[in-house]
């Protein structure tokens, strides 16, 4: 498959996408409502513990500021789970037969998969970004922010929120109910992946699971750039996260061969 032809694929997918999940303007409260009252939640559920100097709040939460902290964390997140969710609707296209149609076209199946990755991050992450930049100008320090490497980071955690998402669709291949993502990914990656709890307070069989899932190294790079924080853990959070990314890339098209194999093994006259 030439490179243009993965382009034109990724195209014709985000136009279809795009077709399929735009319902009314109802939609878009919802993109910004359920991940706004997540936010709200979580915040007025720490408001009450106690966070200034000598806390154990204080101790994991640079000067206590536990509304940057959780908003940083649910935008992060946020890409991550859209990512997730492209995979859970994929039984949609499945049950309608449009997987098949897809497959047995010339067209790239990794262009089919990057694109749905890709609009599901736009569709879902545009609106609580908004919500996210306008309430950053006011419980952000701007002048302890490095905007460089914030820009740096949320570039390459868009691109890891993709591939995950592509990996994630791949893996759904191999069966017809692709909900099981949603509650083996959802819980586990909140919690674990540092977005309302640190890491640095977790047990050490707690903080080897948060390791697997690249939203952890996305959140240590993303606050690290709000709270001027880069070390060398920070760098070592960049390079794990786009070395595994690439890692990702290669296991997507090794899944997606082994997907067609099974299904042409398997399946019946519809293929899948």
């Amino acid at each position: 498959m030439r490179p243009g032809g993965l382009w034109l694929t990724v195209a014709a997918e985000l136009r279809k996408q795009h077709q399929n999940r735009t319902k009314g303007r109802t939609v878009f409260f919802s993109l910004l409502f359920w991940p706004a009252l997540a936010f709200l939640t979580s915040y007025y559920s720490m408001k009450p513990y106690r966070s200034g100097e000598g806390s154990m709040l204080s101790q994991v939460i640079p000067d206590g500021r536990i509304p940057l902290f959780l908003l940083s964390g649910y935008l992060v997140f946020q890409l991550f789970w859209t990512a997730v969710e492209s995979a859970w609707l994929f039984e949609l296209e499945r049950k309608g037969g449009t997987v098949e149609t897809v497959f047995l076209t010339p067209s790239s199946k990794m262009g089919f998969l990057y694109g749905r990755s890709l609009y599901s991050l736009l569709h879902g992450i545009w609106m609580f970004a908004s919500f996210s930049l306008l309430t950053f100008i006011f419980v952000a320090d701007m002048s302890s922010v490095n905007w460089l490497a914030l820009l740096m980071v949320l570039l390459v955690t868009l691109a890891a929120a993709i591939v995950w998402g592509a990996l994630l669709c791949a893996v759904s291949l191999f069966s017809r109910e692709s909900s099981f993502l949603y509650y083996i990914f959802q819980a586990p990656m909140q919690l674990f992946g540092g977005v309302r709890i640190p890491p640095a307070v977790f047990p050490a069989w707690a903080t080897g699971l948060s390791a697997l899932f690249p939203v952890t190294y996305s959140l240590i790079l993303v606050r690290g750039a709000l709270y001027n924080d880069i070390g060398t853990g920070w760098w070592w959070s960049l390079v794990i996260l786009i070395i595994g990314s690439l890692a990702l890339i290669g296991c997507t098209r090794y899944t997606l061969h082994r997907a067609e194999r099974h299904a042409r093994m398997k399946g019946n006259w519809t293929l899948f």
